[in-house]
């Protein structure tokens, strides 16, 4: 029978209500009984997908079983008269669900199920206020996986765990006649329901989206900015090749015919001899010819397919590198424009401006803003900046040139100014408008997933990360070989780097976001860009929590006077992650963070935490003193004021900068002493004195350096 006439039939005896041992051989639907790991229940609304009507109990759960073994049996049991009920039995004005809104009910039994679980409440019972007020808490984490790539909660990824509790409330009579304890009181703290609690929680997810674990982000970054040298010029030239075969061809309409059938036509000749580059430093061309890649597979054309690939590589290395170098959104870049402005070169929408130190020269991109706006908008983004003098481009304006090039043959034939464009799925080459098709996020997330898995090696990631949140949290990104990434990440790769600058990431990379640093420093044009200033504003909660995080669970010493404090203060902090998982404890520190609004600042020498603003060294230099949110005064602050403060801390993320810093004044104090000039030289050796401090203070052998002082010394020397 059909799941609405089963209901008709047992409508005086609801199978939610009947003992356990008579449900085993009870159907669900036509083709699920009440056991099965899915019901695939019948949906008498027509054109929804059979997906929509499917509830499924097969799930993992935080304890490493599955909702479906025999130690959860008890919980599942419920489960299924709970959600059964609503469609036979609803209560307290709930209105029947259709079945229909199985997959809906699944989407939030999947966020509230393991959460129970993870705490150990496994029954109606359970879900008090206290339990609601935690769960509330806690769901934005947990929900932030759900973000598109436009940063966009999906609105059932908020409200439907919400609803699941409110309805847990709701058919709290049904439950206790089917011999379950039910929720004891009242589901929410305010009157205002799952609809606004679920709004808030949106606005609050997009704080707690993780930018990419630098395992990952630094060979991704390195491949990107490679691509965009030799090997983009290379299939350039394949570009110019490919369309000179096709216009040799008379008849346009037989063009794509001529390509498909005649594999020693004119296309593959004028690719069979296309030698690709050797990269300085390697001792063969970075790709193998595309004939012999054609003899390998046995496929009739595969050259041509070869370069649609390179093609997409390019382009997700371009979209790669322009999105991870400015944080803009896969929307924004979509709507770039093609061109060039006929009088500087650069590309369309792109000016210099002589930043305000006039010193530099800053890269600004003027772009069509659409998200939360109902008319497009142009905003500013900072692409780089340069001395005043140099002739060097930027990384993202080169990948916005390139990406010029390579698709000026579609542009060309769709009539469109719009920098990215595509061919349609089967087209190796368009030679009409009808076979292009315009760019969109979901493409431009394809190609970037295509790159990494293609080109970036993760064979060999550990288990976990350097600053993990979660146990053997790098497996997942070994596994899928970088196919979980998602575009908007790289927004908070973005604002993590340009807070605390990581010197080990690739040189062009690193000098752009010391370049928006800067820009910070001198009130640029960056600062000023509210759609820029979000994902930071965001970024800096998590590294504030991270710092704090790392000093409970033991994995980093600090230093500092400000580091000695928290030491001494942080038992509080301490307690919010004993005994509990790893990531269960994240989410408790960062939102002690928030709670207490906490807030710290970012410098390759180290962090300021001005938990009391009126002692901040920099402000009392300059005679000035914080309004609103106490930041530094950033024309003071410098690593010898800093190291005093009392608002000063580091760990072992600055451990690079200080024993540079040593090396430098200590050589330079010893040269001058030889010279007999070691007075002039007393701020190099306090300077020597206190980076060597500062480094024992985190338990680093400072021995070694002082051999590093006479290479130094000798190399200056010869």
């Amino acid at each position: 029978m059909l799941t609405a006439e089963i209901i008709r039939v047992n409508s005086g005896a609801h199978f939610h209500l009947r003992p356990e041992c008579e449900l085993d051989e009870v159907w669900v639907s036509s083709k699920s009984r009440w056991r099965d790991s899915v019901w695939s229940l019948d949906n008498a609304s027509i054109g929804q997908r059979p997906l929509a009507s499917k509830v499924t109990w097969d799930m993992k759960l935080p304890d490493g079983r599955n909702l479906l073994d025999p130690e959860h049996s008890q919980l599942l049991g419920w489960l299924r008269r709970f959600v059964w009920g609503l469609f036979v039995d609803p209560r307290d004005k709930v209105k029947a669900y259709k079945t229909g809104n199985g997959a809906l009910l699944t989407q939030g039994l999947r966020v509230v199920v393991p959460w129970m679980v993870e705490r150990g409440q496994m029954w109606p019972k359970d879900v008090n206020k206290e339990f609601v007020a935690a769960f509330i808490d806690d769901l934005p984490s947990i929900v932030a996986v759900e973000v598109d790539d436009e940063e966009v909660i999906r609105e059932g990824a908020a409200y439907m765990p919400l609803k699941i509790i409110d309805l847990l409330w709701r058919q709290r009579q049904a439950l206790e006649e089917a011999g379950i304890s039910p929720m004891p009181e009242r589901t929410w703290l305010d009157e205002k329901g799952a609809n606004s609690i679920a709004k808030r929680i949106i606005t609050e997810a997009r704080g707690w989206i993780r930018p990419l674990p630098d395992e990952v982000a630094i060979p991704l970054m390195n491949k990107a900015a490679w691509f965009l040298g030799a090997p983009a010029e290379d299939v350039l030239r394949l570009r110019e090749k490919i369309e000179k075969a096709y216009r040799s061809i008379e008849n346009p309409h037989e063009k794509l015919w001529r390509l498909q059938q005649d594999r020693r036509g004119r296309v593959d000749a004028a690719l069979s001899d296309h030698a690709f580059s050797i990269i300085d430093g390697e001792s063969g061309s970075w790709h193998e010819p595309l004939m012999s890649c054609e003899a390998k597979s046995g496929r009739k054309s595969y050259a041509v397919r070869g370069v649609r690939q390179l093609v997409a590589t390019i382009a997700g290395a371009a979209c790669i590198t322009i999105q991870s170098s400015t944080g803009m959104r896969a929307s924004e870049i979509c709507a770039l424009r093609a061109g060039a402005c006929p009088d500087t070169g650069l590309p369309h929408g792109v000016r210099i401006v002589e930043t305000s130190s006039g010193l530099n020269e800053a890269f600004v991109l003027r772009s069509e803003l659409t998200k939360e706006e109902e008319l497009p908008r142009d905003v500013d983004w900072l692409l780089g900046m340069r001395p005043m003098g140099s002739d060097e481009i930027p990384l993202p304006v080169h990948a916005m040139q390139v990406l010029d090039r390579l698709f000026a043959h579609e542009r060309k034939l769709a009539k469109t100014d719009r920098l990215l464009i595509t061919t349609k799925s089967g087209v190796d080459l368009a030679v009409t408008e009808m076979q292009i098709n315009l760019f969109n996020t979901s493409r431009l997330n394809r190609f970037i997933k295509n790159f990494i898995e293609r080109w970036v090696d993760l064979s060999n990631l550990p288990d976990e990360s350097a600053h993990r949140i979660a146990r053997n949290d790098l497996i997942p990104w070994r596994k899928s070989k970088g196919r979980i990434i998602r575009s908007h990440q790289f927004r908070k790769t973005y604002a993590q780097f340009a807070l605390s600058i990581d010197p080990r990431l690739l040189p062009a990379v690193q000098r752009q976001y010391h370049h928006v640093a800067m820009a910070i420093t001198e009130g640029g044009y960056w600062g000023r860009n509210r759609i820029q200033i979000e994902p930071i504003n965001a970024m800096a909660s998590q590294l504030t929590a991270m710092q704090m995080y790392e000093m409970v669970t033991g994995r980093t010493r600090v230093a500092g006077k400000m580091g000695a404090q928290l030491e001494q203060g942080i038992d509080e902090v301490r307690k919010l992650v004993e005994g509990v998982d790893m990531e269960v404890g994240w989410r408790r520190v960062m939102r002690f963070v928030r709670d207490n609004s906490l807030h710290m600042w970012f410098a390759p020498h180290g962090n300021c935490f001005p938990r009391d603003p009126g002692v901040m060294g920099c402000h009392k230099a300059a005679g000035t003193r914080p309004i609103g949110v106490p930041f530094p005064n950033f024309t003071t602050r410098e690593p010898s004021l800093c190291a005093g403060c009392d608002c000063f801390i580091l760990d072992l993320r600055h451990v690079g900068f200080w024993r540079e810093r040593y090396i430098t004044n200590a050589a330079a104090h010893r040269q001058a002493e030889a010279r007999g000039q070691g007075g002039m030289f007393r701020v190099a050796a306090m300077r020597a004195a206190v980076a060597k401090k500062l480094l024992e203070r985190l338990g680093v052998d400072t021995a070694p350096l002082d051999l590093c002082v006479e290479q130094e010394i000798a190399d200056v020397g010869h």
